[in-house]
């Protein structure tokens, strides 16, 4: 029986998904994998949860619950404060294959991870800041990771396979022409309610009420989580690029910045009849409005409301689904297509448990 010790950064929505599917199917591991998955500590910006072994059912579902109830880990028994580098320390005390789950936000996990990585540990990423650091950051994380133990998967699709998809292509000799993807359900939800007749105030708002967006949903308007996502997977298949680099055009108007969250969407209806000349525009001619990345293989990296045709696999999409449609030398004429629900809490932990399965299991 293969044993593997999970350390997870962080513990918020995503990661709490996490450890009740490890939870949920353990059992079914054992017996379908010869895998025994297990937690050796949980940690939060407060402190580390851990034990003389692996933590308990019990202690992981009140660690679960306290979070959601808007606690720290640090409220806890048996939680060391402020101890990130010390979790992996731990993990490198026990004898079992050591897999770090890095479902924080922020660039601040950055070194944990590359730590992990020097350590010879797989590492699983749902977090996109340490992938979309400098160029010279990223080699040093993608070097340390190149025996095959950094898998990022929930990165850009969620659930959806999409980096298994393009690893598979580029292992087999393909080569990447251009990958064209609508890869924020977020800001596809808004772009089809657009084409539905809501005004642009009303689609954010629905949005928002739904829990599709951030808290402030110019976080999501900006494009930059797609500007990230972007430049991992043109980074994936070779390209040398800073986030920088990517040209976004975000899907929010020219409000001012310094507006507070209910300032600003008290201000959104003025942008109704901006949004609701595009869209008449684009009905006119037979076409949709989507928001797109464009990622080819020579040239600008592009972020940006499109109009495309409406009949078209991309300009049929509906609400929060995303799409990614690889163009390679033998998918040229008929580009290869991933498409399903690109978000959501429980289908990002799926994504970064089949990761974690991977990674054992290789």
């Amino acid at each position: 029986m293969r044993q593997v010790g999970l350390i997870q950064l962080g513990v918020g929505v995503v990661g709490r998904e996490v450890v009740r599917l490890v939870i949920r199917n353990r059992d079914s591991w054992r017996e379908t994998y010869g895998i025994d998955v297990g937690y050796l500590a949980l940690l939060d910006s407060s402190g580390m949860l851990s034990g003389p072994d692996r933590l308990s059912d019990d202690m992981l579902a009140e660690a679960v619950a306290q979070k959601e109830r808007g606690g720290s880990l640090r409220d806890m028994s048996n939680t060391v404060p402020d101890a990130s580098p010390d979790a992996l320390r731990a993990l490198q005390s026990v004898q079992v294959l050591g897999s770090v789950i890095d479902c924080a936000a922020g660039e601040q996990t950055y070194e944990h991870d590359l730590h992990a990585l020097e350590g010879s540990f797989n590492v699983i990423l749902s977090n996109k800041a340490p992938l979309a650091v400098s160029q010279e950051r990223y080699d040093a994380l993608h070097d340390a990771g190149k025996t095959g133990s950094l898998w990022y998967e929930a990165t850009v699709g969620a659930g959806l396979p999409v980096i298994s998809t393009l690893r598979s292509l580029l292992d087999t000799g393909d080569e990447v022409e251009e990958v064209v993807c609508c890869a924020s359900g977020t800001l596809g939800y808004i772009t089809s309610e657009l084409m539905h007749g809501r005004t642009y105030s009303e689609a954010v708002g629905r949005a928002r009420e739904l829990g599709y967006t951030e808290p402030d949903p110019r976080d999501d308007l900006s494009g930059l989580d797609v500007a990230r996502k972007a430049l991992i997977l043109a980074r994936t298949f070779g390209r040398r690029l800073e986030l920088e680099d990517v040209r976004v055009e975000p899907l929010l108007p020219p409000l001012d910045s310094s507006l507070s969250v209910p300032e600003f969407l008290q201000a959104l209806p003025s942008a109704d009849s901006q949004f609701r000349e595009r869209v008449e525009r684009a009905g006119r001619d037979g076409n949709s409005l989507k928001y797109i990345a464009r990622v080819p293989a020579d040239g600008e990296v592009t972020v940006k409301l499109e109009e495309v045709p409406a009949a078209s696999q991309i300009g049929s999409l509906t609400g929060p689904d995303n799409i990614f449609s690889f163009r390679t030398r033998e998918y040229r004429e008929h580009p290869l297509v991933v498409i399903g629900p690109g978000a959501g809490p429980v289908n990002t932990a799926m994504g970064i448990l089949s990761d974690v399965l991977a990674g054992a299991r290789r």
